[in-house]
């Protein structure tokens, strides 16, 4: 009997076949996947072998639940918790099919935390690594040659913060490097090329930002870039073909269904007409099989537990 293939199976093929395309035509649409079993905010979201882990997350109270969701079979799981609740954090890394998670807020004490958590899908278990040298939340993460690069935007004390640290797991330690020029609290961010890119945020003096930086490792230092065209604070984001999608958030009156991409190549932005099926911040965005998966967020107020996926065409490179 053939074997029967499966709606994330065809939208790969899809996509492969876009991407083979020598048009330069751009095309993009959302797709709905079996929802999450629990609702959650402000969760930790990363993949590893093809898996999208969800950890953490805000559902009346920090939780310590770490959802599992396999795209090939269009099922979810629940698997070990985390040694603590935490939510709004830094978002999430993977190092050597492992699961990092640093900082973020609990609701008792109302603070963020040092802590780094890493979760081994082969045990499925969590370990405890060295404390970070501040408490940590509303920032974000980045792996560049397997360190965990971690922004910080709240502290627990008054206004936004703009620390950057790097985490080694070959010597389990945390050195800090310079902060960027602009504070990020809640950014947009991704990897490329190498590269670590922060976008908008609240930065404690303009309220939401537009702000781009990158921060580069070779040398060690922060670029300001083209702004982006929607200021926009607790949005999802994802780095895919070489440029960073930056999906909804907050303006600060009402959440966004807006898709905004900046090419690196090009230093410059674009609002997609793809927009989001729905209104949302606070929710987790991951590239698995070439398609960004979004999880969860808040729409006004109403938490979600949606899993949607979005298939990205070619463009001009």
């Amino acid at each position: 009997m053939k074997p029967k293939t499966t709606d994330v199976q065809l939208r790969i093929l899809v996509t492969g076949l876009m991407l083979g395309l020598a048009s330069p035509a751009f095309a993009a649409s959302w797709g709905s996947k079996a929802p999450m079993p629990n609702a959650r905010q402000g969760s930790a979201v990363e993949t590893i072998n093809g898996i999208v882990y969800v950890a953490g997350g805000n559902n009346a109270g920090d939780t310590p639940t770490l959802q599992a969701y396999d795209p090939t079979t269009n099922k979810w799981k629940i698997l070990a918790s985390m040694p603590g609740g935490r939510y709004s954090g830094d978002g999430a890394g993977a190092i050597n099919s492992k699961l990092y998670v640093a900082g973020g807020w609990t609701i008792n004490p109302p603070l963020p935390n040092n802590t780094l958590f890493v979760y081994s899908p082969v045990s499925n278990s969590w370990t405890t690594k060295a404390n970070m040298p501040h408490l940590s939340a509303c920032g974000s993460t980045g792996v560049i040659n397997s360190k965990l690069y971690v922004t910080t935007g709240c502290d627990g004390f008054s206004g936004y913060r703009n620390f950057l640290d790097v985490y080694d797991p070959l010597t389990d330690t945390w050195t800090s490097l310079p902060g960027s020029s602009s504070a990020h609290g809640s950014p947009a961010a991704g990897v490329i090329n190498g590269k670590f890119y922060v976008a908008g945020g609240e930065d404690g003096v303009t309220g939401i930002t537009d702000v781009l930086e990158v921060f580069d490792p070779q040398t060690n230092g922060w670029t300001t870039l083209a702004p982006m065209p929607v200021a926009v604070v607790n949005p999802s984001s994802a780095a895919l073909s070489g440029k960073l999608y930056v999906f909804g958030g907050s303006d600060g009156a009402s959440d966004l269904t807006t898709v905004q991409v900046y090419d690196p190549h090009r230093n410059s932005w674009q609002v997609l007409t793809a927009s989001l099926p729905s209104a949302r911040n606070s929710a987790g965005a991951v590239v698995v099989y070439g398609l960004v998966f979004v999880e969860g967020g808040s729409s006004n107020g109403l938490l979600l537990n949606t899993n949607q996926d979005f298939i990205i065409g070619p463009s001009i490179p």
